[in-house]
């Protein structure tokens, strides 16, 4: 179910009531409903791989019984929480459990099998939440509801839980839905104006009480009250310094791009949020960039076993990544489209969907494998040892400032020929290869940082710009190519998607045409100083 909700974390001496009296000071009406109490004991592995999937899971126990909840972390709008829960009968006993009974929760974590997630789980933040319920209406029309908890976050010491009191705003839940163009018409005239009650409603409250609404998860405070924080991130030690040699700076940017990798790998399995999966194949891809770039100072043996995994992996996420892609082209194209083109882009969609679902399939077969596991091991291990030096790769002890420009340099040249022939041709072939020199030249920008010039930041970021412009042509370009073939599957005999199809393919060969001009500026931006 999708949830859409607001909440307000009311500050001490200030009473629910006040909420209340602003909600239908704002022409709502509040009707009392049944107190509840629950307990919440939220769950996650030693390595925190739900969180980083962007999922937190829940045992709550209540009056009627108790359920295993997920639900997404991330909201999908600034303005409320927009966020995806998942529920269904607890199993017996406390976790870690060996499987689950057949449900919700179950068919969405069962691409985490391969973390082996259910065997590792354990309780890491409990709340307990006596609420009071009312009905959310506007005249006699129900919207949602209004709830007001009184939340304590329990430690497991001897000191005081810490407490606050909570109220919650949440529309109606609704059925999720894979994007826009799987709601009815009807659907999306509605959606609008439920919310805009509920922007209404957090007006009213932030005028009234001059709080603002909350983003912070009772997760977060649960975890705060335990002494405990889910973790982040931390890359400080992989900074390239001007004493590092060569070497050094292949092994910390080896070590960077892999932790991206696997941090990200959670939330690619999972399959709720593309961003994961799209975070996940940048860094494999920056990968096999840096095993090019610092050749020299990698030893040949691990450096080629690396490249032909991560080439495997690569194309795996690939796979998934450009069906992705060209379902949110599909959404915004069909957005604008005129009448004609809904089917057509309706059906393609379909298909998208389907060829989605059968290059996930495979995905996950490819991270649960025993080669995966293999190079997973072989890369920790390397990662873990001693940066490689010796006559193995004699050019690994060199400065890394007195390469860094020869090797920024070899790459800007290569971009420059590149643009050269993209400029001359305009064709896909040279379009792609420009881009590719693009992610190269800014790659080595990058894992250089400070050590290749005063400006190499900046460039890095123009560069970025310019792979950016690339990589939505490259993205039209594929999706006109599905589009046409796809459009060769159509019966002749049904006119009404002919027609729609030739439409909507025609509006797409406009938006994938690559004009000189537009390649001129974007190449000029990219060099400007």
């Amino acid at each position: 179910m999708i949830e859409r909700e607001i909440k307000f974390r009311l500050p001490e001496g200030v009473g629910a009531e006040r909420v209340r009296e602003a909600v239908e000071s704002a022409g709502f009406r509040l009707t009392p409903g049944p107190s509840l109490a629950h307990e919440d004991r939220y769950l996650d592995t030693e390595d925190w791989a739900l969180y980083r999937a962007g999922l937190a899971l829940r045992l709550r126990a209540g009056a009627g019984g108790v359920k295993l909840e997920a639900k997404t972390i991330r909201s999908a709008s600034d303005k409320a929480l927009v966020r995806t829960e998942w529920s269904q009968e607890a199993p017996e006993g406390d976790p870690p459990w060996a499987m689950l009974s057949p449900g919700h929760v179950a068919a969405l974590l069962q691409p985490l099998h391969g973390l082996h997630v259910l065997e590792r789980l354990r309780v890491r933040a409990r709340l307990r939440n006596d609420r009071e319920c009312f009905g959310w209406l506007r005249g006699d029309t129900a919207l949602g509801s209004l709830t007001v908890d009184h939340v304590n976050a329990m430690n497991g010491s001897d000191t005081a839980p810490v407490a606050f009191d909570e109220v919650e705003i949440e529309l109606a839940e609704e059925e999720p839905a894979l994007e826009r163009l799987r709601e009815r018409p009807e659907e999306r005239a509605a959606r609008p104006h439920l919310d805009a009650a509920l922007d209404e409603a957090r007006r009213a409250v932030e005028t009234a009480l001059g709080v603002e609404a909350n983003v912070a998860s009772k997760l977060a405070t649960a975890l705060a009250a335990a002494g405990d924080r889910a973790p982040e991130r931390d890359e400080r030690g992989y900074a390239v310094h001007p004493a590092d040699r060569l070497t050094d700076v292949a092994h910390k940017m080896f070590a960077k791009q892999f932790g991206r990798m696997i941090w990200n790998e959670p939330g690619t399995r999972l399959g709720i949020d593309p961003e994961y999966l799209h975070d996940m194949r940048v860094a494999s891809r920056r990968l096999r960039t840096a095993l090019d770039l610092f050749e020299t100072a990698i030893p040949d043996h691990p450096r080629r076993e690396f490249a032909d995994d991560l080439r495997w992996i690569g194309r795996g996420l690939g796979r998934v990544r450009d069906r992705d892609v060209a379902l949110l082209h599909v959404a915004d194209l069909a957005a604008d489209a005129p009448d004609l083109e809904i089917p057509a882009w309706r059906i393609f969609r379909h298909s998208l969907e389907l060829e989605r679902s059968r290059m996930r399939v495979r995905l996950i077969e490819r991270l649960d494998s025993e080669r995966y596991a293999a190079f997973l091991e072989r890369a920790r291990a390397w990662i873990a040892g001693p940066a490689p030096a010796g006559e193995e790769i004699p050019a690994g002890g060199t400065p890394a400032y007195t390469v860094a420009p020869r090797l920024i340099a070899e790459r800007m040249g290569a971009l420059a020929a590149a643009y050269e022939e993209a400029e001359r041709l305009v064709d896909q072939p040279s379009l792609h290869a420009f881009r590719i020199a693009a992610k190269r030249a800014r790659y080595a920008h990058e894992y250089f940082g400070d050590t290749g010039g005063p400006r190499s930041s900046r460039r890095a970021k123009r560069l970025a710009g310019l792979q950016d412009f690339l990589g939505e042509h490259q993205d039209a370009v594929m999706l006109l190519r599905r589009l046409r073939k796809y459009a060769r599957s159509v019966p002749a005999r049904d006119r009404e998607l002919t027609l729609s199809v030739g439409s909507a393919m025609g509006h797409l060969e406009r938006a994938a045409r690559m004009r000189r001009g537009d390649l001129r500026r974007a190449w000029s931006e990219a060099r400007e100083e």
